[in-house]
């Protein structure tokens, strides 16, 4: 009797969604099992995910009557010796725990640690052996581009317990052969099947996902899904496999169908049936402007600006990589040094619980120097909204890697105000001038609206006021929110505006006129994480005018719709107590990108009460 193999469903074409909407439109698709992709999407158990989390999240799954069928991992290779593998087994703990049978490991990018990671699933798998769990490797590139080299990855740990996963569409695009070349080889070691399929050659690639060809329903690309299956039944699959992606239509209802249309595919291709399809062969969608689409529809931008702890700007030559899917740093262009000194910064941030955004500035003409390579960290203050502070280095681009590693050593000072002994050789290259800069994202290959609106506007922007000596404009790789292009963060203070036009910039750049004119570009304040608190802050921001920048603030929920907000004044003292309420809305739809991407937000109502100002603290 033939087992037909288990099908499950990423929760990755509803990256824009909470958890629970994807969970209910996977089961609305008609599946019965759910895939969680180790990045790219909110909600996702990795190493650092805590077992009560992780359980949460098993039991969210098991509520809307899905199975989890499949984990993902990436190992993190520049993690010591002791830290790689025990982040590994603690996500073999997780799939032992939640009875997820296949770990699917996203392989080894950087060729060079290769030897590495070999030994680390050489001795992973034992392990994975004994709590019931498949590790398999999935092409992804560097040691696993092709299929033959996947196959020499799984011959070499040379464990029952490390297999294959296959990914046709990403042998496609990291391989460049065609989708079916290296199956019947790789065959005998496929344990699951990452269900992704490939324009054909020829057709519009989008720039808005990493690099990766637009994303298309299984059964309407390249990809011979029957044949798969054949061949794979012939070698005893049984295995589990997951939607990876499917066609971007602009709103989640239609998400639920092509996810289940992609069901239906592929049950027919299991089951030796070449799919329905019309002909010719499903195109994909005309491109939207995503800014056009935001500004029809009058969306106000409060609330959408991406909160971190910690922003890191560094000076890297154009081209930039394209898509969001990979750091910016993340390309061979990039020595590969400062590659992983940007990895462990970023590393060493997430273990203290910390998020940080990294971007890239392209070298200005004036603010540049050839040859050396400007890093800047940004910090939130622990506790407070306030300014972020700046520490700037401005040094040969040779010692970029260590200025970085200094910056972010692996034990933190126990006084979160004083600086790391390390950075004491780079004294020199300090640059602690109080600068003010603007960035302005231009990452067309991201989104097609920060190249047609933002640069235009960045250039007008740069021209006006860029050699004034008030600011510095920066054209900056992608930081979020491209349907408000063009789009900027005002920095050090980390305030986000957008829907700009050169008419309206000096106002901003001079701090003229009153800031209520121009509220309705303001996207909030990346200090406050949750989109109602930066709702709450614009009414500040329109009550205290220019000066509610320099202020502080503390803000402490009452209730469920209720604040109580302090704004303290470190110039002169004083402190005003408010109380506020915040009012849901509800979410709203929006178009997320050009590339048709279907998302929603929050909206909220606030109104703030005043109440006079304390007496400033005596001397």
């Amino acid at each position: 009797m033939t087992t037909t193999p288990r099908l499950a469903c990423t929760v990755r074409p509803w990256a824009q969604f909470p958890l629970e909407r994807a969970l209910r439109g996977i089961r609305t698709a008609g599946y019965d099992a759910v895939a969680l992709p180790v990045h790219g999407v909110t909600e996702v158990i990795t190493p650092d995910t805590p077992a009560d989390r992780a359980e949460q999240i098993g039991a969210v799954i098991r509520d809307h009557g899905l199975e989890l069928l499949v984990l993902s991992h990436a190992a993190d290779l520049d993690r010591d010796d002791d830290a790689t593998p025990a982040a590994l087994h603690r996500q073999i703990d997780h799939c032992a725990r939640l009875g997820v049978p296949t770990l699917v490991d996203m392989g080894c990018p950087e060729p060079a640690h290769g030897d590495r990671y070999l030994r680390l699933m050489a001795a992973a798998a034992p392990y994975a052996a004994a709590h019931r769990v498949t590790i398999a490797v999935k092409p992804h590139g560097g040691l696993t581009r092709t299929a033959a080299d996947t196959l020499s990855v799984v011959e070499r740990v040379g464990h029952d317990a490390f297999r294959a996963c296959w990914d046709a569409g990403n042998l496609v695009h990291y391989g460049g052969e065609p989708p079916a070349r290296g199956l019947a080889e790789l065959a005998p070691y496929i344990a699951a099947v990452g269900v992704r399929d490939h324009p054909a050659r020829g057709a519009r690639r989008a720039t808005t996902t990493g690099g990766m060809p637009p994303a298309i329903t299984p059964g309407d690309g390249i990809v011979d899904f029957t044949e798969l299956y054949r061949t794979l039944r012939a070698h005893g699959f049984t295995g589990p496999s997951a939607v990876e992606s499917v066609t971007r239509l602009g709103t989640v209802e239609e998400l639920d169908s092509e996810a289940d249309r992609a069901r239906r595919n592929l049950m027919d291709a299991m089951a030796g049936r070449t799919p329905d399809r019309p002909e010719p062969h499903p195109t994909i969608p005309a491109r939207q402007s995503c800014s056009l689409v935001s500004r029809t529809a009058a969306e106000d931008p409060i609330g959408t600006a991406r909160p971190f702890d910690r922003y890191l700007m560094l000076e890297l030559p154009l081209p930039w990589p394209p898509g969001m899917g990979t750091p910016v740093w993340e390309t061979d262009r990039v020595p590969a040094p400062l590659r992983t000194a940007l990895r462990t910064a970023t590393r060493r941030t997430e273990e203290r619980g910390l998020t940080m955004k990294t971007f890239a500035a392209a070298p200005d003409p004036e603010y540049s120097v050839p040859g050396l390579m400007r890093i800047i960290r940004f910090d939130r203050t622990p506790g407070i909204a306030a300014p972020l502070t700046r520490v700037e280095h401005h040094l040969p681009a040779e010692r970029a890697p260590a200025l970085i590693d200094a910056l972010f050593p692996e034990e933190p000072t126990e006084d979160a105000a004083q600086e790391p002994t390390a950075l004491t050789p780079f004294t020199p290259y300090r640059d602690t001038t109080a600068h003010r800069d603007l960035v302005v994202c231009t990452h067309a290959s991201v989104d097609a609206c920060c190249g047609t609106r933002g640069y235009p506007f960045y250039k007008e922007l740069r021209e006006a006021h860029g050699s004034t000596g008030k600011v510095r404009v920066w054209r900056i790789s992608s930081f979020g929110g491209h349907r408000f292009a063009p789009t900027l963060v005002d920095l050090p203070e980390a305030r986000y505006w957008g829907n700009l036009t050169p008419g309206r910039m000096a106002q901003l750049v001079d701090r003229t006129g009153h800031p209520a004119d121009l509220m309705d570009l303001y996207r909030g304040w990346a200090c406050l994480r949750h989109p109602g608190e930066q709702v709450l802050e614009r009414e500040l921001f329109r009550t205290y005018g220019w000066d509610w920048p320099a202020h502080h603030l503390t803000l402490h929920p009452t209730t469920d719709t209720h604040y109580a907000l302090t704004a303290h004044d470190p110039r002169t003292g004083a402190t005003h107590h408010h109380t506020a309420g915040l009012r849901p809305l509800g979410p709203q739809p929006v178009l997320i990108g050009c590339d048709r991407t279907a998302g929603e937000v929050q909206r909220y109502n606030a109104t703030l009460h005043s109440s006079a100002p304390a007496a400033p603290a005596p001397n």
